[in-house]
């Protein structure tokens, strides 16, 4: 790692990404772990390289044209197509086991994920998830809502076969 990239690692207290356009299946799985990744389709590239600036973010993108460009800090080309070979080539670059945390943000929308009682949230629930689940969480950006369904166990061995 370069000394560039070693200097701005000790300045930050979590990583932050921000990914391009063509990443929006990675951006979902960066989230799952539980890193800040901000992501919005119509970002164009002078917009994508001053939120890295401002937010001291790691651009990720698909798009070696966008790298090459001199306001850009730090930033990583993704080889892969596939999104979960994206990940493990982020996880290998950044080391990133160590920092996750995973099921702590929205997949929708970056924001953080609270637990909320139950009896909050209930006239929101279908009626098998009310009838069979007892733990949420809520967005506290978009409101989104979140459960431990038949999806979660899947998804759990998903993050650990990634940090493997």
């Amino acid at each position: 790692m370069s000394l560039v990239w070693f200097r701005f690692y000790e300045e930050l207290n979590d990583l932050k990404f921000i990914l391009d356009v063509h990443l929006g299946k990675l951006a979902k799985y960066l989230r799952l772990c539980g890193f800040d990744t901000f992501y919005k389709i119509n970002c164009n590239d002078d917009e994508i390289i001053s939120i890295s600036v401002l937010d001291k973010r790691i651009i990720l993108t698909r798009d070696k044209e966008l790298l090459k460009n001199k306001k850009v800090i730090l930033g990583f080309w993704i080889r892969s197509q596939h999104p979960e070979e994206q990940m493990k080539e982020v996880f290998r670059k950044f080391d990133l086991r160590k920092f996750v945390r995973p099921f702590t943000r929205c997949l929708e929308c970056n924001g953080i994920l609270e637990d909320i009682p139950k009896e909050e949230i209930i006239h929101r629930l279908m009626p098998n998830t009310r009838q069979y689940y007892d733990e949420y969480k809520k967005c506290s950006v978009c409101d989104h809502i979140y459960w431990k369904g038949s999806h979660y166990e899947r998804m759990k061995k998903y993050i650990e076969n990634i940090s493997d």
